[in-house]
C-alpha cells in the first residue's frame, strides 16, 4: 500500500445510550463539542440486546435500544456539521456477560432429533439485525456501516459470517468494516484467502494495548513500547492488502492508566495528562503508516454510572476527554493535513 489512505480522524459517540439519549440536548451538545476539536468520523453505537450470553436470539430494547428516528437525528446533526458517520449496532448481553464471550458449542447432532445448532440461529438472528441497520445506514447517508465489533470467539465461522456480509452488501453499498480485540490472531486469520475479512472493506483492532511500565511514563517511553506493535500491525496490513485502524482505542485519565488501557477500575488519582501522553503517544506511533485508517477513540460520553471515575476533585477519571488535556492534543493532531 504505496499510497497513503485518508486517515479516520475519529470519535465513539452514545455506547450504551438508552432510548431518547440520541435525540436530546445532550446529544446535540456533544456533537457540536466533537465538530470543535476537528473530529471528522463519528461512530454512531446502538446497542442491541440478547438475554445471555448463550441465548441465539438478538433484539432491539424499549429501553436500552435507541430508537431509528433518533440515530437519524444525530447523523443528520453529525453530516451538518460537515463529520462523516459510521452507524455500528453493538450487541450487550443483560446478564452482564461481554460481546467477547458469546459462544456455542459445535453444530452437531449427537441425541437423534436434537440437533445443536445455536451458531445456525444465533447468525440467522445476526443476519435479520444486519438487515435492518444496513438499510438504516443507507436512509441516513451514512459512510460506513460496521457490523459489529470485538465477537471475537465468532470469527471463525466463515460461512455465517459470509451471510451477514452478503445481507449487508444487499442493502448497503458503502463502506463495511468491523473490528476485533488482539485475542483473535489476524495472521493467522487473513492468511485464509477465503477469510470472510477479505470481504470487507477494512478492518479494525481495540488496540488497548499497555504503553507504559509505570505511572508518568513519559511520551517517549510510550512511544518505544508503542514501536513493536506498529510493526506487528504493519504486517497485519500488508497481508490485509486493505486499511488497518483501530476501531477502539482510549485510555482512562488516571494515574497508570497506561499500564492497563483497556481499564476502567481504576481507583488511582485523576491524571488528565496521562491519558494525553497515551493519545500522543499512539498518534505520533502510527500517523505516517500508509496502510493506517486512523482512530476511533472510545468514548465521547459516558452513559453508564461508574462512581470510581468521580473520586477526584480535579477531575473525571473515565475515558472521556472533552475538557480534559487529551481533548487539546486531539484537536492539534486532527488539525494536520499531511495525511488524509
Amino acid at each position: 500500500m504505496t499510497t497513503p489512505i485518508p486517515i479516520h480522524r475519529g470519535m465513539t459517540l452514545g455506547f450504551y445510550a438508552r432510548n431518547g439519549w440520541y435525540s436530546s440536548a445532550a446529544a446535540e451538545q456533544a456533537v457540536e463539542r466533537m465538530a470543535a476539536l476537528g473530529i471528522e468520523w463519528v461512530c454512531v453505537v446502538s446497542t442491541v440486546l440478547q438475554d445471555t450470553f448463550a441465548s441465539t436470539r438478538m433484539y432491539r430494547d424499549f429501553r436500552m435500544t435507541p430508537g431509528d428516528d433518533e440515530l437519524r437525528r444525530v447523523i443528520d446533526l453529525i453530516h451538518a456539521k460537515g463529520m462523516k458517520a459510521q452507524l455500528r449496532p453493538m450487541l450487550e448481553c443483560w446478564d452482564g456477560a461481554q460481546r467477547m464471550q458469546i459462544r456455542f458449542p459445535h453444530e452437531q447432532e449427537i441425541m437423534p432429533g436434537k440437533p445443536m445448532n445455536h451458531w445456525t440461529r444465533w447468525f440467522d438472528s445476526l443476519v435479520e439485525r444486519t438487515l435492518h441497520y444496513g438499510a438504516l445506514a443507507t436512509r441516513a447517508g451514512c459512510e460506513a456501516f460496521g457490523l459489529d465489533s470485538e465477537l471475537d470467539f465468532t470469527v471463525q465461522q466463515n460461512a455465517h459470517w459470509k451471510r451477514v456480509v452478503q445481507a449487508a452488501r444487499s442493502v448497503y453499498r458503502g463502506h463495511l468494516t468491523t473490528g476485533h480485540t488482539p485475542a483473535v490472531d489476524f495472521l493467522k486469520e487473513l492468511g485464509q484467502k477465503d477469510h470472510w475479512f477479505h470481504d470487507l472493506d477494512s478492518l479494525g483492532v481495540s488496540f488497548y494495548h499497555p504503553v507504559a511500565d509505570r505511572p508518568g511514563a513519559s511520551r517517549d517511553e510510550m512511544v518505544a513500547k508503542l514501536v513493536p506493535l506498529r510493526d506487528h500491525y504493519r504486517q497485519v496490513a500488508a497481508l490485509y492488502g486493505k486499511p488497518f485502524y483501530f476501531a477502539e482505542s482510549g485510555c482512562c485519565a488516571s494515574t497508570g492508566a497506561t499500564q492497563k488501557p483497556w481499564y476502567w477500575g481504576n481507583d488511582a488519582q485523576y491524571d488528565g495528562d496521562e491519558q494525553a501522553r497515551f493519545l500522543d503517544a499512539v498518534l505520533a506511533t502510527f500517523w505516517e503508516e500508509p496502510w493506517w485508517m486512523g482512530i476511533y477513540w472510545w468514548k465521547w460520553d459516558e452513559q453508564n454510572d461508574r462512581p470510581q471515575f468521580r473520586t477526584d476533585p480535579r477531575g473525571d477519571k473515565g475515558f472521556t476527554i472533552d475538557g480534559k488535556p487529551a481533548a487539546e492534543v486531539m484537536k492539534r493532531w486532527y488539525a494536520r493535513r499531511d495525511r488524509g
